[in-house]
């Protein structure tokens, strides 16, 4: 079980998307192989907009400063 980060509810791993930093970018992790710390999200347009604004929730997720991480998403698509 993991947590959305935007809704903070609970759902099974492969329900959530999940999120990956690589050199201060959130990246989407389509094959969920990506190793490291990471972040999930459900797949809606609310929840990945509230999952993008909570930098600190972010910031705490990968272990990082805040000032450590871009809110652009990359390869989520």
């Amino acid at each position: 079980m993991r947590s959305c980060l935007g809704c903070h509810k609970r759902f099974p791993k492969k329900q959530l998307m999940k999120f990956v930093l690589r050199n201060g970018v959130i990246k989407h992790d389509s094959k969920g192989t990506e190793q490291g710390r990471s972040a999930y999200c459900c797949n809606n347009n609310k929840c990945l907009d509230d999952f993008v604004r909570q930098e600190k929730k972010l910031s705490r997720a990968f272990r990082v400063r805040e000032d450590q991480i871009s809110t652009e998403l990359k390869d989520w698509e």
